[in-house]
């Protein structure tokens, strides 16, 4: 092959690892209405962590309440690696076992799913792959912006999301002041890991 043909080759290889990637670590940057995520969702619920291990870094979250929807899982398994280094550390010191969540879920193709969860003013994606009837899941980072679209607790989440989908309430809008970050760490009980 002609040298200029493999110096082609070479910077499309380039160009699409860079968009791969690119891709795999970007944030949810553009102010993102809480109404756009209740009409993005195919799925809503409401989930508890039931087991969570650091050493794994796992989590597996067990379905609550469907709110819009009904998912077709009851357990997540997600493995918790993520792709960057420091959001794992940070989402763990803010999970543990019992810890109500509230989840959207949107279908993808090819059996992909795309998972956005909160809980108490941290917000996390996880992204679903169906292999046959199995769904593995993989945390990505914490979605650091999304403070933005609501930073409340997970109870006042959950009454916004109902109401809004009862046509009692307007979601509220989102607030482009908010800075960046995470929920608050859970304070644990002496002797136990977060």
């Amino acid at each position: 092959m002609p040298r200029k043909k493999w110096a082609t080759v070479g910077l499309v290889a380039v160009l699409a690892a860079l968009l791969l990637t690119h891709q795999a670590v970007a944030f949810i940057q553009k102010l993102f209405p809480l109404q756009e995520f209740i009409d993005d969702s195919d799925f809503l619920f409401t989930a508890k962590v039931e087991r969570v291990d650091p050493d794994k870094p796992s989590a597996v979250l067990v379905l609550g309440e469907h709110l819009k929807g009904k998912a077709p899982f009851t357990r997540i398994p997600i493995n918790l690696t993520g792709d960057k280094q420091k959001h794992t550390p940070q989402l763990l010191k803010r999970l543990a076992p019992d810890l109500p969540l509230i989840v959207g879920v949107k279908k993808q193709d090819g059996g992909k799913f795309m998972m956005l969860a909160f809980t108490n003013g941290t917000w996390f994606q996880v992204l679903g792959q169906t292999d046959g009837d199995q769904t593995r899941w993989a945390f990505t980072h914490c979605e650091i912006y999304l403070r933005r679209t609501f930073k409340g607790t997970t109870d006042e989440l959950k009454q916004t999301v109902t109401d809004v989908l009862a046509g009692k309430a307007k979601a509220p809008p989102p607030n482009p002041k908010e800075p960046a970050g995470f929920g608050p760490v859970l304070e644990m009980s002496a002797g136990k890991k977060p």
